[in-house]
């Protein structure tokens, strides 16, 4: 069986162990008691994101879905001005990326002179036309805008790679090989009672702790979560790796922590150790780590096999390239040894600027995930050489895709690049074509995948928009390129 179908199966939580390929479809859409929107406030300024946007008196927007790093936090809260958006509730990434100010958008260029929207598109087009080897990087996109980028690299010919598809591989290595069981966001907000995660998750994911292992609240926030752990939902949360930041300790104070200070470079010896001492087995063979080290292990090991639900979690994007493989491997062989006799789940992190929708559309579209090159009715999966870095070597374009965030496009000098980006984005070369693009969420509505797989959120306007859709841009190119949108 090819391993890519392998990689299709449904990662589920249960009482059961899946190990052949599942004829499953790849989107899965359902209701999940994790993301229950708060009623709308009563004030009469407020409006929920589903609301109209036109009126020009200052408002408040609230209940908004973010899609940037993948969590899919639906409660952030916004003040509106005309185009100037300030955010009021939000992460510090997401008010980063959410923060509009009014002044009037930058327009298409041409070898760094201003064009029309039309020309731009068009001269895109002429590269494409003339491309023998196209790398299309980025695909920071909602789900019409990959749609339509796909189209296009249909079209044209090219290799497909998402800017945050690192982290995505290194645990598709595991998947697509053996397998896991895996949890959604509500398992683990409604039914984990022991975390262990490999490093603090708060430099990329600065909600996940408040948003997947809440304290059941007071009156109002009563019903919040968890559903199923024991009042007043205290659980036992163990990072094995660097120390928490203060913050996390902050959200964390009311449950009980379990710190395993574990150098960066140790951090996959200590996942196959604690490993290792849940199944069981001697450790001798596995060495680097001092004796204390060890023993604390050996002590969190017992504590996860007490546990009711436990639940294990990391961010492979953060770890060396050589040891995500490994944590991925060894998280997901513990779940195997306790689901014999209890219940246990991975949740591996990740989604950053919609790379699971990436992921699922390619599948969806080609029967490969990313890093695959399409053209002429053909697709062709090779991750060594599709990757967005291997790809660049002989590639003689690159068309770079950035809506959510002004990240750049990698270094390119063997050819023509075409910038279908974030309006602030700064070059280190000017690229050939620049087309400005809006944000999801914030210029236009549309959708994108939650880190789990199994929730696509819809994203709404917050403004009237300026700027063009990553959708809209593509349709265009693809007019200009002679096929219809």
């Amino acid at each position: 069986m090819p391993w890519h179908l392998n990689a299709l199966r449904l990662s589920i939580s249960s009482h059961f162990h899946i190990r052949g390929p599942v004829p499953v479809p790849a989107a899965r859409c359902c209701v999940d008691l994790a993301h229950r929107a708060p009623p709308p406030s009563p004030s009469g300024d407020a409006m929920t994101s589903g609301e109209s946007i036109t009126g020009g008196a200052p408002r408040t927007v609230r209940d908004i879905v973010c899609g940037f790093c993948g969590l899919g936090c639906d409660d952030l809260e916004v003040t509106v001005a005309g185009r100037a958006i300030t955010p009021r509730t939000a992460c510090p990434e997401a008010a980063r990326l959410l923060a509009r100010n009014d002044a009037p958008p930058p327009s298409p260029r041409i070898n760094g002179a201003p064009s029309s929207f039309e020309e731009a598109a068009a001269a895109a087009a002429g590269h494409l036309k003339a491309a023998r080897s196209a790398a299309f990087s980025g695909l920071g996109a909602d789900l019409e805008g990959l749609r339509r980028l796909y189209d296009l690299a249909m079209a044209s010919g090219a290799s497909l790679d998402h800017a945050a598809s690192g982290g995505l591989f290194a645990n598709l290595e595991r998947l697509a090989r053996k397998g896991w069981i895996a949890a959604t966001l509500a398992e683990v907000r409604n039914r984990c009672d022991v975390m262990v995660g490999s490093a603090d998750p708060a430099s990329a994911f600065s909600r996940f702790f408040s948003r997947a292992v809440p304290v059941r609240g007071e009156g109002a926030d009563g019903d919040a979560a968890p559903l199923f752990v024991t009042a007043p939902g205290r659980r036992q949360i163990a990072v094995v790796g660097g120390p928490l930041s203060e913050a996390s300790r902050r959200v964390l104070a009311a449950h009980q922590v379990t710190e395993v200070p574990v150098s960066e470079q140790d951090v996959a010896t200590a996942a196959s150790v604690l490993t290792a001492l849940v199944a069981g087995r001697g450790v001798d063979g596995l060495t680097g780590l001092s004796d204390e080290t060890v023993a604390a292990l050996a002590a969190l090991a017992e504590q996860i096999k007490a546990a009711r639900y436990a639940v294990f979690t990391w961010n492979a994007a953060s770890l060396p390239a050589e040891d995500a493989p490994v944590v991925a491997g060894a998280a997901s062989e513990a779940v195997d040894v306790l689901s014999v006799t209890t219940r246990a789940a991975v949740f591996p992190l990740g989604g950053r600027d919609n790379v699971t929708g990436a992921h699922q559309l390619a599948l969806w579209r080609f029967g490969y995930p990313l890093r695959t090159a399409v053209g002429a009715g053909t697709s062709r999966h090779v991750p060594e050489l599709y990757s967005t870095a291997a790809a660049l070597y002989d590639a003689d374009l690159l068309l770079h895709t950035s809506a959510f965030r002004p990240d750049a496009p990698p270094d390119f000098d063997r050819g023509p690049v075409i910038a279908i980006a974030h309006p602030d984005t700064v070059f280190a070369r000017e690229p050939e074509v620049f087309i400005p693009v809006g944000t999801p969420g914030v210029d236009y509505g549309g959708h994108v995948f939650r880190m789990d797989s199994v929730v696509c959120l819809p994203l709404q306007a917050l403004r009237p928009a300026e700027l063009p859709s990553v959708a809209e841009v593509a349709a265009a190119i693809l007019v200009s390129f002679g096929r219809g949108a």
